[in-house]
């Protein structure tokens, strides 16, 4: 069910491929607005500045990918810098471009990660140069990444770097070449550009709902708190390709978290493979389909993972009738982008692209377990309920964090994760009495396409059911003597068959004559003469049906 994606890179490549050229042809406009290009992206190291000289670390906007700063910076950099020694500005902008209110101070959960500004530790940053293999280009410090391959082998020491933090100026070619997403983007039959021109229509119903959200995903960062801002239209183009370039998934809102974070330090190309990598490679199927089939079942496979790391906890959840995924399902969807604070998340990620979707029940197993002795001495369930979704913003320290999550989730692996993924969709599927192809959606078929097997296995299905029909015989006859007998033996069926029901809910049998059932059985009535209780069969059994 999760099993290997197409080679192509993305789903239904060649068909993209295909019909992208007639949709070039009937766009015939140009994105006047879309500068980013291969001089800029992963393919090598070169630096882009815009609205004047580059801030030093630590500044506003010190963080975020040059491309992307303010095209005045100096006015935001400069309230800072205030003539004024006395001048209490209202607010200011941090390494990220969030604006950060001054008046009452940082808030108390985000104190500590608001105080300590970004900083790269220097032998840190030598050893991942080491690993690396990078060599200067020139005396200023750049770093050349011709030589370093597009895909990362995941050795013991890499991994050991990765949980200690990516150095901030690597990321960018660091997260495309842990993702796998360079070799994505160079292997892609089609060309970022042409995405776009062919998703710029204004007619497409997902474009129109994404104009809708492009200032409600990050209202607090500089880059997308208004129509000008420099990061809207990127996202905008982005969000556009990628529901063009998965019509089947279309456009969802989780989706545009996490491509505007990305924005943040990947030039717009760089950030569409990427995205493109999470949605086939580093997530389950079916993550961000209309259904949300794939978030269902890693949500219940989280339960399942919290009773065997952290019973207590578990516990106190069930005894108070707690819906954990009502807080973790979005957590999930995001891939924490909507939770956690930005420095948090930078280190979050550096995890996810590395180890893959794994990271996503690690942490939270790690988030709860910090939570787990406040929630314990907790009586009240709204109290339970709003701590446990507190959680991420009471969080300010990443290497705390982490230290919890290989404290307490070690025995959390991949293969056990897959495990109770296939398991929990084959439930999900099961309760909703569907079976879908994870890789080619379902359609609606002619009559003359459906599969003749599947309709004799639902005829054997009711054989065993009702063992009076084993004598009716499923060889098919074509004859015109059969055709003529088709009537009087519908006649017959319709004049003595009974009425079948499914079961919506489980019900627990109390009293000799009513019939337990459990959800999806299929009733055999017997009875409807009494409008509020019927007579059911079910394996062998009569009773009162409610």
């Amino acid at each position: 069910m999760f099993g290997n994606r197409p080679p192509e890179g993305y789903c239904h490549g060649s068909e993209v491929a295909s019909h992208l050229q007639t949709a070039l042809d009937e766009d015939g406009s140009d994105d006047d607005v879309f500068y980013p290009n291969t001089n800029h992206s992963c393919t090598d190291g070169d630096k882009v500045t815009r609205g004047g000289t580059p801030p030093c670390l630590s500044k506003p906007f010190s963080a975020v990918t040059p491309s992307m700063w303010p095209q005045d910076l100096t006015f935001f950099t400069s309230m800072e810098n205030h003539k004024d020694p006395n001048h209490q500005p209202e607010y200011r902008f941090d390494e990220f471009g969030y604006r950060v209110e001054e008046e009452d101070g940082p808030e108390q959960s985000s104190r500590k990660l608001l105080s300590q500004p970004l900083m790269e530790d220097p032998i840190h940053k030598l050893r991942w140069a080491a690993e690396l293999n990078l060599s200067s280009c020139d005396g200023e410090g750049e770093v050349s990444w011709e030589g370093v391959p597009s895909s990362l082998p995941r050795t013991d020491k890499l991994c050991s770097l990765v949980r200690q933090g990516v150095p901030h100026s690597f990321r960018p070619q660091v997260w495309m070449r842990l993702a796998g997403s360079l070799d994505k983007k160079r292997s892609a039959k089609v060309r970022y550009e042409e995405l776009v021109s062919a998703s710029s229509s204004d007619i497409l119903s997902t474009n129109r709902q994404i104009e809708k959200d492009l200032l409600r995903t990050l209202p607090s960062n500089a880059c997308f708190s208004h129509v000008n801002a420099t990061g809207i239209p990127r996202l905008r183009r982005l969000l556009r390709a990628m529901a063009w370039f998965y019509p089947d998934i279309g456009y969802c809102q989780g989706m545009g978290m996490i491509a505007a974070n990305l924005l943040l330090f990947l030039e717009e190309e760089d950030a569409f493979w990427l995205m493109c990598t999470i949605v086939e490679d580093l997530l389950p199927a079916s993550y961000y389909s209309s259904t949300l089939m794939g978030v269902q079942a890693d949500q219940r496979v989280l339960q399942s993972l919290v009773s065997s790391f952290l019973p207590s906890l578990a516990s106190v959840i069930a005894e108070h009738d707690i819906e954990v995924s009502l807080i973790t399902l979005h957590w999930f969807v995001t891939v924490f982008a909507s939770v956690l604070h930005v420095k948090l998340l930078i280190r979050t990620w550096d995890l996810f692209f590395c180890e893959g979707s794994v990271v996503l029940f690690k942490l939270t197993l790690a988030m709860l377990k910090i939570k787990e002795a406040e929630v314990r001495a907790l009586d009240n369930s709204a109290d339970i309920f709003n701590a446990l979704s507190d959680i991420p913003r009471d969080l300010d320290d990443a290497d705390c964090l982490i230290k919890m999550m290989e404290s307490v989730s070690s025995g959390v692996s991949e293969v056990m994760v897959e495990t109770q993924r296939r398991q929990q969709l084959t439930s999900i599927m099961h309760e909703h009495g569907t079976l879908i192809n994870l890789h080619h959606p379902p359609q609606h078929l002619p009559k003359q396409h459906l599969n003749r097997e599947a309709v004799l296995q639902v005829a054997r299905h009711f054989q065993s059911m009702e063992p009076s029909l084993c004598q009716v015989s499923l060889v098919p006859d074509y004859s015109l003597a059969s055709h003529g007998r088709d009537l009087q033996h519908f006649m017959t069926t319709a004049a003595a068959r009974r009425r079948r029901a499914k079961a919506l809910l489980d019900f627990e049998r109390h009293d000799q004559d009513e019939l337990g059932f459990r959800k999806n059985d299929i009733i055999t009535i017997i009875s409807e003469r009494d409008e509020h209780c019927w007579v059911g069969e079910l394996n062998g059994l009569r009773g009162a049906v409610p």
